[in-house]
């Protein structure tokens, strides 16, 4: 079971490396749509690079929730439940501000920051996460010895 939970931990750590990437890229190099109906332009004739970073974003935010629940579902570390849904709940605030940015017509230079924060959030939380899986399970310890008195 821990196996499983390390490989999504993994995958949503490569994905967020790939999404952060896709960012930076459309903060340097994008172009953003101006028109009215913006989120519809941004999908159908917006940036290539600016579709992925959306449909990814849809598809991060997916991928934790599901991961939370199988955590919270499972016999997983009781630590790995709550880095989990701290990395979803991380994930959802960058999936909002990037909503907001968009429904702002990509004006409000504030919302980018919010999700950058939020992506080092989530990426602080699933490392955690990872690291949990990682460490070696520690024995209980041994009883204390008997003194005979009793």
């Amino acid at each position: 079971m821990a196996f499983r939970h390390a490989l999504w931990l993994r995958v949503l750590l490569l994905l967020l490396v790939v999404e952060f990437a896709l960012g930076i890229w459309l903060v340097r190099y994008g172009t953003f749509p101006t028109t009215t109906n913006v989120v519809k332009v941004a999908m159908a004739r917006g940036d290539p690079v600016l579709t992925a970073h959306m449909g990814l974003a849809v598809l991060l935010v997916v991928l934790a929730f599901v991961e939370t629940v199988a955590a919270f579902g499972s016999t997983a570390p009781p630590r790995l439940r709550w880095f989990a849904l701290g990395g979803f709940l991380a994930l959802l605030v960058a999936y909002e501000s990037g909503v907001e940015f968009i429904l702002s017509a990509f004006s409000n230079d504030a919302y980018p920051l919010v999700m950058l924060a939020a992506f080092f959030g989530a990426a602080v939380f699933l490392g955690l996460g990872q690291w949990q899986l990682a460490r070696p399970a520690v024995p209980p310890a041994p009883p204390a010895p008997s003194t005979g008195t009793g």
